[in-house]
């Protein structure tokens, strides 16, 4: 009913209903005079909106205002009600719809509309708040809810994760820990290494990291998280891989693996970011061990660096580790700039060491 009245009000004014709202339920107190002021607060959209006419409404027991915009209304830039003093009023727009979107989208967007208004935004934010393309200017035809509803479902998956069963994965190797290996089976070894890698990448619910490791085990190493799961259904990860580790890993002690952390150094000749690889293995499996706690492990990695590199090494030097120990990188950080400065040294480029001294051309 209220949108005939808008096209029927506009069709008596000789105007284009395409560039009017109709605003119901102005209470007979509201001054005439404020109207406009109302709707033209933030935000900007409305700030040009012209009132043309009210009239009562007798059904509604209250004043249908006519206001008219410049160019045509896009109605999914304009909320559904606008919050008053004395309760609310409704905006209807006709909009340009050529073919209407189902009920449940147009709902959708009409309540996303009005939370936005509450903030001072429209939905003509939303790819500015998503960090998409800014908006484009004003275009003569307002865009129809169906062409809205494809933008928005375009943004949302821009910065929404993937479902689980939608996230491509390589699946982890077989290991069974069985006296006669199965078809494919590798070494515990790197293949706690492998997984342990692969497990941290993953952007994935525990549950479903752990649903996967299940998936790659079988006989007796299967059983042993089968054991774990029935005392706690919910078991994390990390601790599927300790008892793995327990049950079919080197029989050391946590002092034992700590202490070859401790002692490990880089070799004459070794590359620094071979050395880093190389601690990595000893650093996750002290913290398998228990021996590093896990939220000191970039921490613990870079002390050591610092003391197993070759003394006056240009690269620890060139990164300033030692001055680092406070923030320590993560592991993937470090390991580029480590090599990258590396390739910097073969390429033959003139090193200055921070804080003074000698260049020295590598």
């Amino acid at each position: 009913m209220a949108l005939h009245l808008l096209e029927d009000w506009c069709k008596g004014m000789n105007i284009d209903p395409r560039n009017c709202l109709l605003v119901t339920g102005v209470l007979e107190a509201v001054d005439e005079g404020s109207i406009e002021p109302i709707l033209r607060s933030p935000p900007e959209y409305l700030c040009k909106c012209k009132m043309r006419g009210r009239i009562f409404v007798r059904e509604e027991g209250a004043f249908a205002v006519l206001c008219e915009l410049p160019s045509a209304v896009d109605p999914l830039q304009v909320p559904g009600m606008i919050a008053v003093d004395d309760g609310e009023w409704k905006v209807i727009t006709t909009g340009s719809q050529p073919s209407p979107a189902p009920t449940a989208d147009v709902e959708f967007l009409k309540k996303m509309s009005d939370s936005l208004w509450k903030e001072g935004k429209t939905l003509a934010d939303m790819p500015g708040l998503l960090g998409l393309k800014p908006r484009a200017p004003q275009q003569e035809t307002a865009p129809s809810p169906d062409e809205w509803v494809k933008a928005l479902g375009q943004a949302l998956g821009k910065v929404m994760p993937p479902h689980p069963e939608s996230s491509p994965y390589c699946k982890l190797r077989l290991f069974s820990g069985g006296p006669t290996p199965i078809p494919g089976e590798e070494a515990f070894e790197p293949w706690l290494e492998h997984t342990t890698e692969m497990l941290q990448e993953w952007a994935v619910p525990e549950a479903e990291k752990r649903r996967r490791l299940v998936e790659c085990l079988r006989g007796p190493a299967l059983d042993v998280i089968r054991t774990l799961k029935l005392g706690n259904p919910g078991v994390k990860v990390r601790d599927c891989l300790e008892a793995l580790d327990h049950s079919f890993g080197r029989t050391e002690g946590s002092e034992d693996v700590y202490c070859k952390l401790l002692n490990a150094r880089q070799q004459k000749g070794e590359k620094v970011s071979a050395y880093v690889q190389r601690l990595e293995k000893l650093l996750q499996r002290a913290i398998m061990r228990g021996a590093v706690a896990v939220e000191k492990m970039d921490r613990t990695r870079l002390a050591q660096i610092v003391r197993g590199i070759q003394y006056q090494n240009p690269i620890l030097l060139h990164l300033r580790l030692r001055e680092r120990q406070d923030n320590p990188p993560s592991y993937s950080r470090l390991i580029k700039e480590v090599r990258e400065e590396e390739e910097r040294q073969a390429a033959g480029e003139v090193w200055e060491v921070p804080g003074g001294g000698d260049d020295t051309g590598c």
